[in-house]
């Protein structure tokens, strides 16, 4: 009994994996090759999101594409990772009018970012980035580089020669 539950089990998944590919890249405005999601994700405004090739979604990713989100190639969004491309506009909060205003995100290639991270409106990220667990992204991130904390910063400067 035990294994008609794993064949089960088995097959579910492989069907749901492919089903779940289908859909992103049916609602996303662009996805590229080989797009692996794992677990629930939630997207908010996916028209406005897009993403490279080779990328992975993890359980409980949350992209909010108020305004436009760009990841690149070979990027991997850890668990419960939060891509947030929108703020109050400051000018109206007094005003009780609270609008929300973007800059929008980019995320380069070749980019981890870590479980529990949160990358905020306006924010770049190079190329060749780990962006540790539980970091808040603020400001711009060069390439090359390891950033962590609250705000993130940087930790270690990656090159080859010593990694």
């Amino acid at each position: 009994m035990r294994y008609i539950f794993k064949i089960i089990y088995f097959l579910h998944m492989k069907y749901i994996d492919r089903i779940k590919k289908v859909y992103y890249k049916g609602i996303l405005k662009k996805c590229g090759a080989n797009l692996r999601v794992y677990g629930s994700v939630n997207i908010k405004n996916p028209s406005n999101i897009t993403v490279g090739k080779n990328c992975t979604l993890n359980d409980n990713v949350y992209l909010n594409g108020w305004s436009n989100i760009s990841i690149g190639d070979d990027v991997s969004l850890s668990a419960s990772c939060m891509l947030i491309s929108t703020g109050l506009d400051l000018k109206t909060f007094l005003t009780q009018e609270h609008q929300h205003i973007g800059q929008g995100i980019s995320i380069g290639n070749n980019v981890q970012i870590g479980a529990n991270a949160v990358v905020l409106d306006g924010v770049c990220v190079g190329n060749n980035v780990i962006v540790g667990a539980g970091s808040i992204v603020t400001k711009d991130i060069p390439d090359n580089v390891v950033v962590v904390g609250n705000p993130a910063k940087i930790l270690k400067v990656l090159n080859n020669e010593e990694n």
